[in-house]
């Protein structure tokens, strides 16, 4: 039997909304999950500026509802004071050695993590946009050359730190605080915002959701004299961050010594689809990293 004919060994992972985002991170893949809360940790620092906004602005934030007033009251008084919302100084101190580069930082930075997904998503790319099939064996070799050490360096960043960073610090201020604000109703209508983002974003692409965080970017950066996210760019980050996730569980998943063209092939199409959406990022602006005061008074 050809090995093509074969069933695909390997789970192709999706993310589509939260549950999905769960599986696809769940242990041993939480770097997967770690490098999601990187691309999107404009998020958490958009909703620390709105709990900023909330005492700055009382006349405009009188209807949040108890719930979600409780959440902001909280995500301002336990920033940084709490192992489960860290500040974006101490997400950086996780991000940075896990992935080379801090959250306000383009998606280029120095190390091992960037080199190696570099040489991987070079070499799914130049298979996948091979003109002829001439050298067809040559690119899935470089694949699965490039393929090993990656996966091994994936494989050395597991354990109780990440675990802890992923599951519980980014976790926490991420999907029990930031994303819950940033879903409010009365929150949105502050900025102006009429429907307020899906639940399911941002495991979900939402235009919706694009546009509150233009407009929470314009008025806080305004005042700050920066440059935040366009609509565009909060898009093309989440599609990063999205894409990025799978691609990298499907790295942790591949195995040499038992797969079949139809896994590489599915490894190749990831990595590549990766690739393409780290391209769309350029040099955007990804967080409030560099415009960050301790009180925006």
């Amino acid at each position: 039997m050809n090995a093509r004919d074969t069933q695909q060994s390997i789970p192709n992972h999706r993310i589509t909304d939260e549950r999905s985002f769960e599986a696809v991170t769940r242990d041993p893949r939480q770097v997967a999950g770690a490098y999601f809360y990187l691309q999107m940790d404009c998020l958490v620092a958009y909703a620390y500026q709105v709990s900023l906004d909330f005492f700055r602005r009382p006349q405009l934030h009188t209807d949040l509802g108890r719930g979600t007033r409780e959440l902001v009251a909280r995500l301002r008084a336990r920033y940084g004071n709490d192992e489960r919302v860290p500040s974006q100084e101490q997400r950086d101190e996780i991000f940075q050695p896990l992935f080379g580069q801090s959250s306000g930082s383009p998606p280029d930075g120095q190390g091992d993590f960037p080199r190696l997904r570099d040489d991987l998503v070079g070499a799914a790319a130049a298979f996948a946009e091979r003109v002829f099939d001439t050298g067809e064996e040559m690119l899935r070799e470089r694949v699965r050359t490039t393929h090993r050490p990656f996966k091994d360096y994936l494989l050395g960043l597991q354990g109780d730190s990440l675990i802890w960073s992923t599951d519980d610090a980014l976790s926490d201020v991420a999907r029990r605080l930031a994303y819950p604000i940033l879903h409010s109703p009365g929150v949105s209508a502050v900025f102006g915002i009429s429907s307020p983002p899906r639940d399911q974003w941002p495991f979900a692409e939402d235009a919706n959701a694009d546009k509150l965080i233009e407009e929470i970017s314009k008025r806080v950066l305004a005042r700050m004299d920066h440059t935040g996210l366009t609509r565009e760019g909060i898009s093309n980050r989440q599609r990063a961050a999205l894409r990025g996730a799978e691609a990298l569980a499907t790295i942790l998943d591949f195995r040499e010594e038992n797969a079949d063209d139809r896994d590489l092939d599915l490894l190749i199409t990831k990595c590549y689809t990766w690739g393409s959406a780290l391209k769309s990022l350029g040099g955007q602006p990804t967080g409030l990293a560099s415009a960050q005061p301790a009180y925006m008074g």
